[in-house]
């Protein structure tokens, strides 16, 4: 308790941002007797009302942090910390929906967790990150929405209650911000961030050119981690940043099968790493 006592006040006065990459618990002299205090009575407030909390060295922060730019000194989480037992695929993209990318998650996203057990993460917003999300709890899948936004005041807020009436044992809903933290466009850099860094690889199902998709792909490739495309044809409105990536060398995705051998790859170079080091 004590250590998140202490990050708690440290997010307070570094406001989010950790450019020192600092994962070591702060000491008491850094804050006043006044700040320890909030931050302790704000900590005894979340957690007696079911809400967990974690911190760097605290039980349930998520090890993919570590390795991050700037880790999250703080974190609010509603369901199960599904990080610590299932590897994860971030899926991101337009929240205009077109009824192809529909059709391709509906269709290609199912059997590869069904083979992988992966854990979706994206944002909740409507349209690819929603329809992900709504796939992976309807073949009773876990999913993890990270909020630009505290957990008492989602964004969005209709798609997230959406999820939560789907299947509330499946889903997990995590932020940094405070619990009343309303939203603002500088939240969703470091919502997009945490979105990459979970993710073994992120998986682009429809982006346009300007969009905040790709900087979840900035976050991904600043990670070292793989970006993935669903191809489409150069005709189709909505899908200019598709092609971009594609020019810009990210993979091609076109059905389950290239994803579960993309997956089996990643995770075979990941232990390949792990053995030589």
């Amino acid at each position: 308790m004590t250590d998140l006592i202490l990050f708690k006040a440290l997010q307070r006065k570094l406001k989010f941002r950790n450019s020192k990459n600092r994962l070591h618990p702060p000491a008491p002299t850094e804050f006043s007797s006044a700040e320890l205090l909030s931050a302790r009575q704000y900590c005894e407030k979340r957690l007696k009302a079911g809400v967990g909390l974690t911190a760097p060295g605290c039980a349930h922060y998520p090890m993919a942090f570590y390795k991050m730019k700037e880790p999250p000194l703080f974190l609010e989480y509603l369901g199960s910390p599904v990080w610590e037992v299932q590897r994860m695929i971030s899926v991101v993209g337009s929240r205009d929906l077109h009824p192809l990318s529909q059709h391709w998650i509906e269709t290609h996203l199912p059997p590869f967790l069904s083979y992988t057990k992966a854990v979706v993460v994206s944002g909740g917003a409507v349209g690819v990150d929603q329809q992900a999300h709504i796939v992976a709890l309807k073949s009773n899948y876990p999913t993890l929405v990270v909020l630009p936004s505290g957990l008492d005041n989602p964004y969005p807020a209709q798609p997230v209650m959406t999820l939560r009436q789907l299947n509330p044992s499946r889903l997990t809903v995590l932020s940094e911000f405070e619990s009343g933290d309303h939203i603002h466009k500088s939240h969703f850099y470091h919502r997009n961030r945490l979105i990459a860094a979970f993710g073994e690889f992120t998986l682009v199902v429809q982006t346009k050119v300007k969009s905040g998709t790709l900087l979840t792909v900035h976050h991904a490739l600043e990670n070292g981690k793989p970006v993935l495309v669903v191809p489409s044809h150069p005709s189709l409105l909505g899908f200019d940043g598709n092609l971009n990536l594609i020019r810009d060398g990210a993979q091609t995705v076109s059905h389950s099968e290239d994803l579960i051998l993309l997956w089996q790859s990643e995770l075979k170079q990941n232990l390949d790493y792990l053995s030589y080091n």
